[in-house]
């Protein structure tokens, strides 16, 4: 029987049983901190300060080159049939 003022001790298996759920516990939670700050990060942005002028450079490139190659095939196909109903 302990007597008064002698305080129980755990068994080492179960304090560090214990002391394994306090860490993964307390990892839990930093992970969720981490993973909510990141969300948080993303979702203040102000739209207005972000900058569309290269994308949209790069998409009027895009679709310039592709009406020049759709243009140019187009006229390959037409050239070839022309030749073709002249007999070459």
């Amino acid at each position: 029987m302990p007597g008064k003022g002698t305080q129980y001790q755990l068994p080492l298996v179960v304090q560090l049983v214990k002391n394994r759920e306090e860490e993964r516990a307390a990892d839990a939670q930093k992970n969720s901190e981490e993973c909510d700050h990141g969300l948080e990060f993303l979702t203040r942005q102000p739209m207005e300060g972000i900058d569309f002028g290269l994308a949209m450079e790069l998409v009027r490139m895009f679709f310039s080159i592709f009406w020049l190659a759709l243009l140019s095939g187009s006229f390959l196909i037409v050239w070839v049939f022309v030749l073709k109903l002249a007999g070459f």
